[in-house]
């Protein structure tokens, strides 16, 4: 494929995880897609704001927006709340089910590996858990890696996510993550690998 035939696509993410994970996908397709430009969030309300002007912007060049599910539902429940009009083409708009994470605890041996514990405590369902985040911080506490355990477990009852908790899980994405597996266990990632294989701009 000559240079010109690539497709040079706007990405738009809720934070640094999220953008590491649109990157390895659109890294299985080299010949096809080339990142433009990017747009970090800061979670998922300034996705929710901004979605109605990506969506008109992707008319110039290719959008694509990943967010997670969360608390809605279903994804056509966070669909109907955010989107009250038509999609452009070149619009791509998927949804992380419940969350990004889920994605990683998908590739079992990867993580187990990563983190240095057993696969058998990472479970075999990631888009049926309730709280990934959650799940993940949890098996990070077992792990036999102490920079795990101080960077991605919150250091105090304030926080949320360890100090480096982005970026240590933006390393497993880069380094070990397998994606053809994670795919096998989680039915919402596969569908976004799939939109970007068939996907044609118009």
């Amino acid at each position: 494929m000559k240079m010109s035939d690539l497709l040079y696509v706007t990405l738009i993410y809720e934070d640094d995880l999220s953008g590491a994970v649109m990157s390895q996908l659109l890294k299985k397709f080299p010949d096809k897609y080339r990142v433009h430009e990017t747009y970090p969030g800061n979670g998922f309300g300034y996705l929710k704001t901004n979605i109605r002007g990506f969506n008109q912007a992707s008319v110039v060049n290719p959008h694509f927006m990943l967010a997670d599910l969360d608390n809605y539902g279903c994804p056509l429940e966070l669909i109907d709340d955010w989107i009250n009009f038509e999609l452009n083409p070149n619009f791509i708009f998927r949804i992380a089910v419940r969350e990004v994470e889920a994605w990683l605890l998908a590739d079992r041996k990867g993580l187990a590996r990563f983190f240095k514990i057993s696969v058998d405590r990472i479970p075999r369902d990631p888009d049926g858990l309730p709280d990934p985040k959650s799940t993940l911080i949890q098996l990070a506490k077992h792990s036999r890696r102490r920079d795990i355990r101080e960077e991605i477990v919150p250091i105090n009852i304030n926080a949320k996510i360890g100090p480096n908790y982005n970026g240590r899980l933006t390393e497993f994405v880069f380094n070990l993550w397998n994606i053809e597996f994670a795919m096998s266990q989680s039915d919402s990632l596969r569908r976004a690998y799939e939109r970007l294989r068939d996907f044609q701009p118009r």
